[in-house]
């Protein structure tokens, strides 16, 4: 007689926990600390899309650090020809890029993030918590990092001939292949968003180029000839 009230009291008892657990988060136990790094980005990135965004910021980061650093080179070698000052100017400039380029995506994605999360808050009449939470930090931190780190790798790659002045190049020469040096990484850049959009990656490539060629022509003239 006893028997049959314990099983009906255990399986009550173990039924409770379970429906629980589902209606607080059911993406707990997929997304738990038994699944590795990149289990969890991928995861993480399915609830808030961070790898396309972090892409946008790479090409965005990128083409703003190049070609700035590309635009203070040759407005500056029209009035020095000291590469010490081209090293310093520049390493400032995308160290500058850098920071501002972290804390500014970071401060536009978590405002744009807690938008969406309010919003699905009001459509869901609940707060949301959980995975979700979790994933929309991870999100915001990533992409700020990439945000970041874009520019300032990009910006030093200009500056890499003037590392060769005056022992194997002489300063006119470091100019051009810092041209060269940009217009290369941007083709390259440009042409790997052609493979994203499936489009002609040459066209793609001289869309950034021209860009760049325009810019040259304009900071040149600005910079002038003078000694």
């Amino acid at each position: 007689m006893l028997r049959a009230p314990k099983g009906r009291t255990a399986n009550r008892e173990s039924a409770r926990p379970r429906r629980r657990a589902t209606r607080r988060d059911a993406g707990t136990k997929r997304a738990g600390p038994r699944r590795g790094l990149v289990a969890r980005a991928r995861y993480y990135d399915k609830l808030t899309g961070v790898f396309s965004i972090s892409r946008r910021y790479f090409v965005i980061g990128a083409f703003d650090g190049a070609l700035t650093v590309l635009g203070l080179i040759l407005g500056a070698a029209g009035h020095s020809t000291d590469p010490g000052l081209i090293l310093a100017a520049g390493l400032a400039t995308s160290v500058a890029l850098a920071v501002s380029s972290v804390f500014g995506a970071f401060e536009a994605e978590r405002v744009e993030q807690d938008l969406e999360r309010q919003g699905l808050e009001a459509a869901m009449l609940t707060e949301v918590r959980g995975d979700m939470v979790a994933a929309v930090r991870f999100a915001t931190r990533v992409a700020s990092l990439v945000h970041g780190v874009a520019p300032l790798l990009a910006g030093l790659l200009p500056l890499v001939p003037f590392l060769l002045v005056p022992s194997v190049l002489p300063f006119s020469e470091a100019v051009v292949w810092a041209a060269l040096l940009t217009f290369a990484f941007l083709f390259f850049l440009g042409a790997y968003l052609g493979t994203i959009t499936r489009r002609s990656l040459a066209v793609a490539g001289m869309r950034l180029v021209a860009v760049a060629l325009a810019t040259a022509i304009i900071t040149i003239l600005i910079g002038g000839h003078g000694g």
